[in-house]
């Protein structure tokens, strides 16, 4: 019985080295086989400055940010492209965590804004953080905090200039080395 036993496992063994593909794998694959693939992967990758203008212009212009339940299929659907490549420019060459870390930015720096308006002083935090396109205060509070190291009365007490810069889409992208 140990024996069978120890068969079967050896056989699962062999089986799963045997499935490993490419250079670890015990039958590596030609190398002229990777590189095509390897091309059409980089050139795929690359940023469409078309692109990333509309995701800006509808970040920026058309705050898209703000609506409500907005999810990355709505964007990309919006947009004009499959989901998988939005992703792809959000999270490699943009260089944001995930989907939601690239709408809390913008949605952050609203807040900021509005915080930092003098006209805007007796708003209450939770309308603003609506407004931004936050569904609750809670979620707000935490993203705050994480982005400016300081809570929302310490911001608006503090009253930084009114004009708080937003960062550009190329500024992210710099921080991403081209694979090539």
């Amino acid at each position: 019985m140990q024996i069978a036993v120890l068969t079967l496992i050896l056989l699962a063994v062999a089986a799963a080295l045997l499935r490993v593909s490419g250079e670890a794998g015990l039958f590596p694959a030609p190398a002229s086989a990777a590189r095509p693939r390897d091309f059409v992967d980089r050139v795929a990758a690359a940023p469409n400055p078309v692109l990333v203008a509309a995701l800006e212009r509808a970040m920026t212009v058309d705050r898209a940010y703000r609506q409500e339940g907005l999810s990355i299929g709505q964007l990309a659907l919006r947009l004009g492209l499959p989901e998988y490549r939005l992703r792809q420019l959000i999270n490699q060459r943009l260089g944001y965590r995930n989907f939601a870390a690239f709408l809390n930015f913008y949605r952050i720096a609203d807040a900021k804004t509005a915080l930092a308006d003098p006209a805007q002083a007796e708003v209450p935090i939770l309308t603003i953080a609506l407004d931004a396109g936050f569904n609750s205060l809670g979620p707000f509070n935490r993203a705050f905090k994480a982005e400016t190291g300081m809570s929302l009365s310490e911001f608006r007490r503090l009253r930084p200039p009114a004009t708080v810069p937003v960062r550009r889409f190329p500024e992210p992208a710099s921080r991403i080395t081209n694979p090539a």
